[in-house]
């Protein structure tokens, strides 16, 4: 198994992990890879789905198409049938393709087979219990990876039946090593290094990927922008409930800088270790900004964001997380502040 799980990076809890199961003939039928966005959980499903089902770089090229691909399929096959992926069309999962699967499942002979299923948390009510009945008869060499980066929103029965795998972020030395080895992925701005990635990321491959390239470090500017203003702005409210998000993922990026950024107020307002700051860069528009953010303030604020960003992958509108955002800042500012969904 020299060549085991060759596209993750990190991760070596999971390879000894699905090794060990393996080399005991106790591999689940039901496996559920979940973690963070950006940790490489949908690669080292089609990474480990191509070792079940006999390694093939032909899998890659087939993945790539499907990625590039604008069209949305109930189903998408791989390897003639022996790789099936389900990922969601539009924002959830559809019993549709539930059918559909099923319905391949009936002309399945005996070679091993293998069903992804993507973002798994977005399976609507009547895929989840769909998917649940073909759970309880399992097919003998039918193996089911599930992916998600919200365990929580799936059935618990669903969870109950399937063995977890958990993600984590990378370590420093693994993260250095994956930015050298596929450094074209990486794209940094010119004005970040990988030390400055791992830092801002902290530790997460697809994260530091959104955050620090050309695009991602212009929104650094803005959320710094967004803490000024709502920090010393008699219309903050007003100003800054002016904006708007064309993309989703555009907003996430944002509010994941206003985090980072917050995180160092919280850091300036409770300690006196500056070497805990993430954004060096603006080490001094921060400073001015820490005698607002003490008692306390600074960490509520992080609450309230995290929170946020909870909210924002679970699709909740985002012009609504952002008033959310603006309204629970400046109560907290002015110390009449009541944890969101405390």
């Amino acid at each position: 198994m020299s060549q085991f799980l060759t596209h993750v990076y990190g991760q070596e809890k999971l390879k000894r992990e699905l090794k060990l199961l393996m080399e005991n003939h106790r591999l689940p039928h039901t496996m559920i890879f979940y973690g963070d966005d950006g940790l490489g959980k949908t690669t080292a499903a089609f990474d480990f789905a191509d070792f079940l089902t006999g390694a093939s770089e032909k899998i890659w090229v087939e993945i790539k198409k499907i990625k590039s691909s604008k069209n949305e399929k109930l189903l998408e096959n791989l390897k003639g049938d022996r790789v099936w992926y389900i990922r969601p069309m539009g924002m959830e999962l559809k019993i549709d393709q539930f059918r559909a699967f099923m319905e391949e499942m009936a002309s399945f002979d005996e070679k091993l087979r293998v069903c992804i299923i993507d973002d798994a948390q977005k399976m609507n009510q009547y895929a989840a219990n769909s998917f649940l009945k073909t759970l309880e008869e399992p097919v003998e060499n039918l193996y089911f990876i599930l992916v998600t980066s919200d365990i929580n929103a799936l059935l618990p029965t669903i969870v109950s039946r399937g063995e977890r795998f958990p993600f984590f972020p990378l370590m420093e030395n693994e993260f250095y090593y994956l930015v050298e080895t596929v450094a074209e992925e990486f794209n940094f701005d010119g004005t970040v290094g990988k030390e400055t990635a791992f830092k801002v990321s902290e530790g997460n491959p697809g994260v530091a990927k959104d955050l620090c390239g050309e695009k991602g470090m212009m929104q650094l500017d803005v959320a710094m922008r967004f803490w000024e203003t709502v920090t010393t702005s008699s219309t903050a409210f007003s100003s800054l409930s002016a904006w708007t998000f064309k993309e989703r993922e555009d907003f996430l990026v944002l509010l994941r800088w206003v985090i980072i950024i917050g995180r160092d107020l919280m850091i300036g307002a409770e300690t006196t270790d500056d070497q805990l700051e993430k954004c060096m860069q603006w080490s001094d528009r921060e400073k001015r900004l820490l005698k607002y953010w003490t008692d306390g303030r600074a960490i509520e604020a992080l609450a309230v964001l995290q929170k946020a960003e909870s909210a924002c992958r679970r699709y909740i509108s985002t012009k609504n997380i952002w008033d959310m955002i603006l309204i629970q800042l400046q109560h907290i500012q002015k110390g009449d502040y009541i944890l969101w969904n405390r």
